[in-house]
């Protein structure tokens, strides 16, 4: 007989009784949680769009002071970490849109062999790190063999075919502001399809999506210029890593969090 079994035998009929009342009442109240209906009224159905297109507005009428803002911050960390570079604003192309943002003209050059070397070295000490974690930091494992397969990726890249790298250190710039305006755009939208259904008042509502366009709005540039100074001590080589392991996907984390930090707030009758 399993030793489960026999121990389930053991238990006195009285525990055993109330282990099953125990464990059928919390069957119970999951189902009843996962049969609990969205019901949204009319009022509600209305206001989630108005609220995400008003948010858009509000965007499209400060475009202007967001420009000019992101180009005194870069130009103040590009003065302060001393890099060779200017910033100047104009109008950029985003989808159907013109919008007034900054432009760094910056150089960065292309790795040497030493560089490379050390790059791969750093990239291999990486990997064993990853395959020697415990399985307790499994996603940390996981995250650090992408960075690792992402590496070595532009290892292999420049080691081929350097001067075919068709990104500059500009680009990469240019890029990343287009990107982030294109993500604020749609925060609120996002925010609609996935917060403003449920039963939160709604100056909660609000106060996330006013909480995480901040968040990007101060962020964006300080990634930027960070990512700029990496890529001036280290050269293009770490382009490819920040672009897909250090760039929108840490933005985006950020804004997932607050998303869920937002979640665990009290709704009206006391319910998180």
């Amino acid at each position: 007989m399993p030793r489960q079994a026999c121990d389930r035998t053991a238990e006195p009929p009285a525990a055993r009784d109330k282990g099953d009342a125990l464990g059928l009442a919390t069957l119970y109240h999951a189902r009843q949680r996962s049969l609990d209906r969205l019901i949204l009224s009319l009022p509600t159905l209305a206001a989630i769009p108005l609220v995400a297109l008003a948010f858009n507005a509000a965007e499209w009428m400060l475009r202007g002071k967001l420009s000019a803002a992101w180009a005194a911050v870069l130009a103040f960390w590009i003065d302060k970490l001393r890099l060779e570079g200017t910033v100047s604003e104009r109008t950029a192309p985003l989808g159907w849109f013109d919008l007034p943002l900054p432009y760094v003209s910056v150089s960065v050059a292309m790795p040497d062999t030493l560089t490379w070397w050390l790059t791969l070295a750093g990239t291999l000490a990486a990997a064993l790190l990853a395959l020697r974690l415990r399985d307790h930091y499994l996603p940390l494992r996981y995250f650090i063999l992408f960075a690792v397969f992402v590496q070595s990726t532009a290892l292999l890249f420049f080691a081929v075919a350097p001067h075919s790298f068709p990104y500059s250190a500009s680009s990469y710039v240019d890029n990343g502001l287009k990107t982030s305006c294109g993500f604020l755009w749609l925060l609120p939208w996002a925010h609609a399809l996935t917060y403003y259904i449920f039963g939160f008042a709604w100056w909660k509502k609000i106060s996330l999506t006013l909480l995480t366009l901040a968040f990007v709005v101060v962020a964006v540039p300080l990634q930027l210029a960070l990512h700029l100074y990496i890529l001036s001590c280290c050269s293009l080589l770490m382009m490819p890593l920040l672009s897909f392991v250090l760039g929108p996907t840490v933005m985006v984390s950020g804004c997932i969090a607050l998303y869920g930090w937002a979640m665990s707030w009290k709704r009206p009758g006391g319910r998180p």
